[in-house]
């Protein structure tokens, strides 16, 4: 089940909310739960600049190994490698500053960037990180191409990550290339 909500504040800002909750149950007992929840805010800066900034929060109770929570890559922290801390509950919080240009070259697509900052966790359960088990956060820059020619408008996301707090064991400079449905 998911619960999606948005208010519109003064002068244009957004305040988007969404929570999950889904189950699976057998043999007249609970089997695995999960619940989450997301606030996302956004605040218009002139014509062609965007401040975001996003908090969730998820617990997974009796998982099994996919259904862990990840942290890592694509799925928060990219300044760190995919699935670098997984858990049964995690938290997230991003800010970003996102840019709008009018640079659209070849007419094959839209230019965009943003500067980003990332800090979170994912805790608990039997699959812990055992050697940078706590709050993680990086700092990083991306450009985003967004392509008019395509019929389902996804945005490519170019991403340069680099993690705050890392162990000597993976690079200091994350590259990340993944396409999203929006900026």
């Amino acid at each position: 089940m998911k619960i999606n909500d948005g208010i519109q504040a003064p002068r244009g800002n957004d305040l988007l909310a969404s929570a999950a909750f889904s189950g699976q149950y057998g043999d007249g007992r609970s089997e695995r739960q999960f619940l989450g929840g997301k606030l996302r805010y956004y605040v218009p800066q002139g014509k062609s600049a965007l401040f975001y900034a996003a908090v969730s929060a998820d617990v997974v109770r009796n998982p099994e190994l996919v259904d862990l929570l990840l942290l890592g890559g694509d799925s928060g922290l990219r300044g760190y490698p995919l699935r670098y801390q997984s858990g049964e509950k995690r938290a997230l919080f991003t800010v970003e500053e996102r840019v709008y240009t009018d640079w659209y070259p070849f007419r094959l697509f839209r230019v965009g960037g943003a500067v980003f900052y990332d800090v979170g966790r994912a805790w608990d359960g039997p699959f812990v990180n055992p050697v940078n088990s706590g709050w993680l956060s990086d700092v990083g820059f991306g450009l985003r191409l967004l392509s008019d020619r395509s019929s389902f408008g996804n945005v490519v996301h170019v991403d340069v990550a680099f993690p705050l707090d890392r162990d000597p064991d993976i690079e200091s400079v994350q590259f990340l290339v993944k396409t999203y449905v929006n900026f």
